[in-house]
């Protein structure tokens, strides 16, 4: 199921929200012009009201004088009247407002031929005359009603536009109160209480008691944050074992170089004896010169063991310089071809003249480390080791590929820990990668490794060029 994150609620709710009081502002504005379109209405209205009221004085003059301009001006209003009523029932919109228009349109037609037959007749009687006048009146009457009723009509539509209107600003404010509250809510409940647990688990980092945070949606900004400070953690977990050890291997280091230097005494000792020995008896006893070249040889593996110890444990300056990468590698593949039993083919295919800014012992150090490595990996199986790099403007890639057993992902999460290895006991200490991965770390560089069960493993070497002394 499709999860929005935070960006994208609020843009949808900005979109809701700009819908809906749009839609309020077009309703008012539309009823605002329709209460604009009201008011000149019914000032139309009054004024066909003030004209019949105005037919209805003259009609009372004439009937009194009987005065032929009286008579002319009656007409005049009432075709003035009939004409501002066609106007008004051309914009009514209700059946009834239409109604009482075409009403008042046939009182006025019926008005004007009562006002024609008085007129035209000004000789009957009395009585006729009388009939007529009550029949005139009558109708006048009825004029006067309907285009009152036609005003009420169009004041009633006024009061009902403002009814509208006040119920549109009451749902504005409803609407906007609602808003308000979900804003609230919502970031109350998707952005203060996940910062609240962050300022939480902040405090419980620096108290050593974190515990990772939950994961709900990882398309959540604050989930994300959340994701980032598990991670964070989780490194800070690994970084201080890594120092852990990392003091560990110092007191070793120590240790290491006030065995070395006891050591070195005694393997002095017995190596003058044993050469002051071989000058006496040499050639007396095949088996005594045999055992006296062992304890020479013996003597001799002892005397560099606790000399790599010395170096180990020694803090050595670092001093880079412009080296060849092929030249270094011809070197460490030198070192270790002794160790490269005959089922392991070492191959090693580096261009000339790609020239990085290193300390030249180190880097071959990483370089020997990562040989032996391989042929570790290939053991006793028949298998290979391919040297191979290639540049781009800025960094030299060094792959170290071997077709050994491979590492499990599992096993690669942690290659480079120091004290970490596969090796049985008194194999490997686990400390070979370790240094690798520091050294290459030392000279701005990263290294990676790529690898699966059976597979084989490549070493990915990046170190930056020195473009300054680059053929």
């Amino acid at each position: 199921m499709f999860k929005l994150n935070i960006r994208q609620k609020i843009i949808i709710g900005i979109i809701i929200f700009s819908f809906c009081f749009g839609c309020l502002g077009l309703l008012s504005y539309l009823n605002t012009l329709q209460l604009e379109n009201e008011v000149l209405l019914i000032e139309r209205s009054d004024d066909l009201s003030n004209l019949i009221l105005e037919i209805r004085s003259i009609e009372k003059n004439y009937l009194l004088y009987r005065d032929p301009a009286l008579f002319s001006l009656g007409l005049e209003y009432l075709n003035h009247a009939d004409s501002l009523l066609q106007k008004l029932v051309k914009e009514f919109n209700k059946i009834d407002k239409i109604q009482s228009g075409e009403k008042l349109k046939e009182s006025l037609n019926h008005y004007r031929e009562l006002i024609i037959q008085l007129e035209s007749t000004p000789g009957i009687s009395s009585d006729t005359d009388n009939k007529i006048n009550a029949h005139l009146r009558e109708t006048g009457q009825k004029m006067v009603e309907l285009s009152k009723e036609i005003s009420n009509f169009e004041r009633e539509n006024i009061l009902s536009i403002n009814r509208n209107l006040r119920s549109n600003l009451t749902l504005s404010m409803i609407g906007i109160a609602a808003v308000i509250t979900a804003l609230v809510v919502f970031f109350s409940s998707n952005i203060l209480k996940p910062l609240r647990e962050v300022q939480q688990a902040t405090r419980k980092i620096s108290q050593g008691t974190f515990k990772a945070l939950p994961i709900k949606n990882s398309h959540d900004e604050i989930q994300q944050v959340f994701a980032a400070l598990n991670s964070m953690v989780e490194q800070l977990v690994k970084r201080r074992r890594q120092l852990v050890q990392a003091q560990k291997l110092s007191s070793i280091g120590t240790l290491s170089s006030g065995i070395a230097h006891q050591l070195n005494n005694p393997l002095n000792n017995i190596s003058t004896s044993c050469q002051i020995l071989e000058e006496r008896q040499k050639g007396k006893d095949e088996l005594a010169d045999r055992m006296m070249s062992n304890i020479m040889q013996e003597t001799l593996r002892a005397r560099d063991i606790v000399k790599g110890l010395l170096e180990f444990s020694r803090e050595n300056e670092y001093s880079p310089g412009p080296i060849e990468i092929g030249v270094i590698m011809k070197s460490a593949v030198d070192l270790v071809s002794s160790q490269v039993p005959s089922n392991i083919s070492l191959s090693m295919d580096i261009p000339e003249h790609i020239i990085v800014y290193a300390d030249r012992r180190k880097i071959q150090e990483a370089f020997i480390n990562l040989l032996i490595n391989a042929i570790q990996a290939i053991a006793d199986c028949p298998g290979s080791i391919n040297i191979t790099a290639e540049t781009d403007k800025t960094n030299t890639v060094i792959k170290v590929k071997d077709t050994g057993q491979g590492m499990s992902p599992e096993i690669m999460e942690r290659i480079f820990d120091p004290f970490f290895s596969t090796k049985e006991v008194g194999q490997g200490t686990g400390l070979g990668l370790y240094i690798v991965y520091g050294i290459i770390e030392k000279h701005q560089g990263s290294i990676r490794a790529e690898s699966s069960p059976g597979q084989g493993t490549t070493f990915h070497i990046t170190l930056p060029l020195d473009t300054e002394h680059q053929i």
